[in-house]
């Protein structure tokens, strides 16, 4: 087979790629790379080739691209600061559900299972969280607390690093920054990765320096708003309740 022929094919397999990709719309955000793959009678790499063409990194890259549209096609509305009070409940109510809606679609079911294994499994969940990430490290330890799940929240890079003295492989640490990029806890969470423990961050940046630091990623997005990032903290919180109820029905089934 000739270099060409190899190009042509490759070529005709991402034209089927696209054709698909533009058939199935959102719905793409359920389908695991292997369902794409097969339903287009093409090589994973494919796929991942195709995503690489149109300008992103990956399909999960893609996919936060779709679900992002999608939010604002569906009309996520900016505040202006002239609503009326009801226009106001309207598009915070609005933005609410989109953030749950889009974070259903891309939090992963494999990463949000072995962050729950490795929870259950290791002898002390250290959290990672600053500014206002806060409330959400500390509505976590409320929760995990109530299944007898030891968990402390460190709210200072001075606390988190010496906390990780007595950290070990048999642990875990679960880092909280919607922007991935928050210096302490990333400087916190590099520190941590020497120690051997396993590393889970929430966030809504999978493309950002905790994610690259962590072993496990949580996604969970949201527009901003009011220079706020409220939306995401929503969905966030959800995710929260997400490995609440995972753990407690492994607790209940063991």
């Amino acid at each position: 087979m000739t270099q060409k022929t190899n190009v042509d094919s490759a070529r005709i397999a991402e034209q089927r790629v696209a054709a698909f990709m533009a058939e199935r719309g959102r719905d793409i955000l359920n389908l695991k790379l292997s369902e794409i793959s097969a339903a287009c009678q093409v090589s994973d790499a494919t796929v991942v080739r195709y995503c690489n063409h149109i300008g992103y990194k990956g399909l999960k890259d893609f996919k936060i691209a779709i679900a992002h549209s999608a939010g604002q096609a569906e009309g996520v509305l900016p505040i202006h600061g002239e609503e009326t009070l009801p226009e106001l409940k309207k598009k915070i109510f609005s933005g609410c559900v989109d953030a749950i809606q889009r974070t259903d679609d891309l939090l992963s079911p494999q990463e949000v299972e072995r962050a729950l294994r490795a929870i259950a499994a290791s002898g002390n969940l250290d959290v990672y969280a600053t500014g206002g990430s806060v409330p959400i490290g500390s509505y976590l330890r409320h929760q995990l607390i109530k299944l007898g799940i030891r968990t402390i929240l460190y709210s200072d890079k001075p606390s988190m690093l010496l906390s990780q003295a007595r950290l070990s492989e048999r642990d875990t640490v679960l880092a909280i920054s919607c922007t991935g990029c928050t210096q302490d806890v990333v400087e916190a969470q590099t520190s941590a990765r020497r120690t051997g423990a396993t590393l889970i961050c929430l966030t809504a940046n999978p493309d950002s320096p905790l994610s690259k630091l962590s072993d496990i990623r949580l996604v969970a997005v949201g527009e901003h708003f009011l220079r706020s990032n409220t939306y995401s903290r929503l969905s966030q919180l959800a995710v929260v309740d997400v490995l609440y109820a995972g753990l407690a029905v492994m607790k209940e089934n063991a």
